[in-house]
């Protein structure tokens, strides 16, 4: 068993060349392979519901059998218990999914025999190793390709930072370079939760979490805004969802002045302009870390994260729900003059 701590950004297919430029030059580069992936879960959808995932990955040397359990927050990266086996051929062995270590992850109603594949991922993979001044080893990964699902295709386009060695907060300062080079925007939404949407068996899910008077919940809260924004700026989500988390998230100490400028340039500019923008995508990679900082330094004990986090959730709230869809902006505007 590994643990996969990890930063993933999603991009547009245009702003890759100027990410390779700067790569080949500050890092070393790994190679290039072609990966296809089929991705398994039961007909009631267990390991979705679960959030985990189960692939065969294909290469041209050889196959390799991945489960990835779920996710959870550290820092502000994503951590999640991964399990990778070989395999002699495309296909599922479940006896590795029996060993104790993994069973321990894998979930009650997700019965082996019942496994089928769902959707398919086809995609380039470019690798760079970094090493970050402190000496952290960072592997750096650009997928481009498809996800495939029920004869439907749709393209696919991230950068990953994994950790290799080290400490993971040496991914924050490297992901601040690359906001230099091309607009980057922080991603919660896997491959995988993007095939089974493609396969028309899930829709936008997002963490729902309370946040408690020790700040518990808040990190939570930083995804659920990523994934707003990841839906809307791929033309799956709307502008009320990301005020309705981020909004709250901003009246915090120490969060306003990222998230405020971000929230502002979400009514000054249409997706399609803003996906473009590195400040913005900038903006939200500051605003994650804050919260990660408030989290884990901070720790308040009492009331007041929890009180202001839910009166500015109540203020946001109501604003959305008073206005139509032509006075929206203006009303939003106004949030953060009262």
């Amino acid at each position: 068993m590994a643990k996969e701590i990890e930063l993933k950004l999603r991009l547009l297919p245009e702003h890759i060349p100027a990410l390779v430029s700067w790569l080949d030059n500050k890092a070393t580069a790994t190679g290039q392979k072609t990966l296809n992936n089929d991705y398994f879960d039961t007909p009631e959808l267990a390991l979705s519901a679960a959030h985990s995932a189960l692939r065969i990955r294909s290469t041209n040397s050889g196959f390799e059998q991945t489960f990835k359990a779920r996710s959870q927050s550290s820092s502000g990266v994503q951590v999640r218990h991964e399990w990778n086996w070989p395999l002699a051929e495309r296909a599922l062995d479940s006896s590795r999914l029996a060993l104790s270590e993994v069973q321990v992850c894998w979930p009650d109603s997700a019965s082996t025999d019942e496994l089928q594949t769902v959707f398919s991922t086809d995609f380039e993979r470019r690798s760079w190793l970094y090493t970050a001044a402190e000496g952290s080893e960072i592997e750096v990964v650009i997928d481009q390709g498809s996800i495939l699902a029920n004869g439907q295709s749709e393209p696919l386009c991230e950068l990953e930072l994994e950790l290799v060695s080290g400490d993971d907060t040496a991914m924050w300062p490297l992901a601040e370079v690359l906001h230099s080079v091309s607009p980057l925007w922080l991603s919660d939404i896997s491959k995988a939760e993007r095939g089974y949407r493609l396969a028309g068996v899930a829709s936008e899910s997002f963490h729902n979490t309370e946040v408690d008077a020790r700040g518990a919940g808040l990190a939570e809260q930083a995804f659920d805004l990523q994934r707003a924004l990841e839906y809307y700026l791929w033309g799956e989500g709307d502008l009320a969802t990301i005020w309705q988390l981020g909004f709250p998230l901003s009246v915090l100490s120490g969060v306003s002045d990222a998230l405020t400028l971000l929230l502002e340039q979400t009514l000054t500019e249409a997706p399609a302009d803003l996906v473009h923008d590195k400040t913005a995508a900038r903006a939200l990679t500051e605003a994650v870390q804050q919260v990660a900082r408030l989290c884990s330094d901070s720790q308040p004990v009492n009331e007041s994260v929890r009180d202001l986090w839910l009166e500015a959730r109540s203020r946001g709230g109501d604003v959305i729900e008073c206005s139509d869809t032509s006075s929206l902006s203006t009303s939003l505007k106004q949030l953060f003059k009262d």
